[in-house]
């Protein structure tokens, strides 16, 4: 099959992308569409399986009687950092004024 340097290499249907696997590729509209919906019986089966699903981004939803119960997605780890500081003090310590060219010309000159 031939290509022009700046497109990629058209792969024949039916075969599988290097580094894919077959689940993934019958499953891929699923992750765009609709969440995956499995019956509580069949997550106990496939529990595995469907981690590893949603390690890879795929909503699934369990269900109970044909009705949504619970939903499987991908670990988000929370970050935690310094909190926040409020900048009340700096705000109060520069005062608006209609012309504030001689606080800056002030600032400028101390050497901050």
């Amino acid at each position: 099959m031939a290509t022009i340097g700046h497109m990629k290499k058209k792969i024949p249907e039916g075969e599988i992308p290097t580094g894919l696997k077959s689940w993934m590729v019958r499953e891929a509209p699923a992750a765009y569409g609709e969440p995956m919906a499995v019956s509580v019986r069949t997550a106990k089966d496939q529990l595995s399986s469907l981690l590893e699903r949603a390690a890879l981004g795929e909503d699934i939803v369990i269900t109970s009687d044909g009705k949504p119960k619970a939903m499987i997605v991908r670990y988000r780890p929370v970050i935690n950092g310094a909190p926040a500081r409020s900048m009340r003090e700096l705000r109060r310590s520069m005062p608006m004024t209609p012309d504030s060219t001689a606080m800056i010309r002030g600032q400028r000159d101390s050497g901050y």
